[in-house]
């Protein structure tokens, strides 16, 4: 008698518990576009990710040229000197002292 009664609750539970979880018909054609505007959006980012990767990859292969050599001619004149003023190297310090 108990396995009866304990058969059939667990029946009756199962039956309704169905009923409760249920998703109709508009909810699940929702959720299924909300997932194909996820799948596209995801495909689109890939293909951004992929085009800025090619991108990056030319930009690395080119070797960055040197600036050109521009011979740069300061006046010390009126500045504190050391050393010899008719060296042929001179040596000079910028620096800022904030």
């Amino acid at each position: 008698m108990r396995i009866l009664t304990v058969t059939g609750i667990v029946i009756a539970t199962l039956l309704f518990a169905q009923v409760g979880f249920s998703q109709n018909a508009d909810d699940l054609r929702i959720m299924r576009e909300e997932i194909k505007a996820l799948k596209a959006s995801h495909i689109a980012m890939q293909k951004d990710l992929e085009e800025i990767k090619k991108v990056l990859l030319t930009r690395q292969a080119q070797p960055l040229a040197p600036a050109p050599f521009k011979e740069a001619i300061l006046a010390i004149e009126s500045g504190y000197v050391k050393g010899d003023k008719r060296a042929k190297l001179v040596l000079m310090e910028f620096s800022e002292y904030q």
